[in-house]
């Protein structure tokens, strides 16, 4: 009970794409870092301090203490940094945070945008129409390239560790699309309202915590660490054929969307808005055993986002 109230007592805000708050970025930045050797470290570092905005985006806050707690939350803020970057026009991009089409079509529905293909020819960091797949071959594309910019590679290394951890977020990888209610979709569950957290999306962006707290991030990557089957797992799917494509993450995601987003107690919701009055949905109280589930979900997607990403850096940093 102690942590279904937790969950009640978060802010209840989140912008339209936002994935995992502060808190989940930085965990899962901080899994891949403590995975990378002495050597990656420092690359990773060197390549960081290189970022344009590192001067006015990288401020150690108040509340950060000593050099290593520094050096964390610089490592968690690369990770966190494109959502910082929303109030900056020359380095925002919306569409890149999702993937475009269905988690879920109840009924028939004609105009669900199809799969947004592979990256563009030409894509670069200024392309603003690119999606979550195509925006982690892009950065990859650029981070390995050690010919580009310091400052395109510091960006890019942002945006990398950034999508990785969105498309593990089950609302990232689509949408629920019904009928009357969502013809066009929910967005990413944005849509949805929940007694908890505002909506349903925010409500699974809290579920790895909410702002920076040193030891709060630090106690999470341990749990983490520490749980050998969980572990053994992460490296399984890292390692798969395909464990590297974002695709397969996504595809992931939208497994879990039908299974532990979406489920009865949602649908019926949706489902009663058909009939109503405007086909406004009902505020949704979600059950104890639905938070506890989200929070198992939540884990196991920060510790995989975490392991793929740690190979994807050894890669190409």
């Amino acid at each position: 009970m102690r942590w279904v109230m937790m969950i009640v007592c978060v802010v209840s805000f989140t912008s339209p794409c936002s994935a995992w708050w502060e808190s989940g970025h930085h965990l899962i930045s901080l899994l891949a870092y403590e995975q990378l050797s002495d050597e990656e470290q420092e690359t990773f570092r060197t390549v960081l301090a290189a970022h344009p905005r590192f001067a006015v985006d990288f401020v150690l806050p108040a509340n950060v203490n000593g050099e290593f707690e520094a050096m964390e939350w610089r490592i968690g803020r690369a990770g966190y940094w494109p959502d910082v970057a929303r109030s900056q026009p020359a380095f925002d991009r919306p569409s890149w945070h999702y993937q475009l089409g269905a988690t879920l079509v109840v009924g028939t529905v004609e105009n669900v945008p199809p799969n947004p293909g592979p990256l563009p020819e030409g894509a670069t960091l200024d392309s603003a129409n690119l999606h979550l797949a195509q925006a982690v071959a892009l950065s990859r594309n650029v981070l390995h390239d050690k010919t580009q910019p310091a400052a395109d590679r510091a960006v890019a290394l942002c945006w990398l560790i950034h999508l990785a951890g969105d498309a593990h977020q089950p609302c990232h990888a689509g949408s629920l699309y019904r009928p009357v209610v969502f013809p066009n979709g929910d967005r990413g569950a944005n849509w949805i309202p929940t007694k908890q957290v505002g909506n349903l999306h925010a409500l699974w962006d809290s579920l790895l915590g909410q702002q920076f707290d040193a030891g709060d991030i630090r106690r999470r990557v341990r749990e983490i660490q520490i749980d050998q089957p969980l572990v053994e797992s992460a490296q399984i799917a890292t390692n798969d054929p395909d464990g590297l494509d974002p695709l397969r993450w996504l595809k992931e995601s939208a497994e879990f969307g039908r299974s532990h987003v979406y489920t009865e107690e949602v649908l019926a919701a949706v489902e009663a808005a058909v009939t109503r009055e405007g086909h406004r949905l009902e505020m949704i109280d979600l059950p104890e055993q639905y938070l506890k589930a989200a929070g198992r979900v939540a884990r196991q997607r920060a510790a995989f986002a975490g392991f793929r990403l740690a190979a994807m850096l050894k890669k190409d940093l």
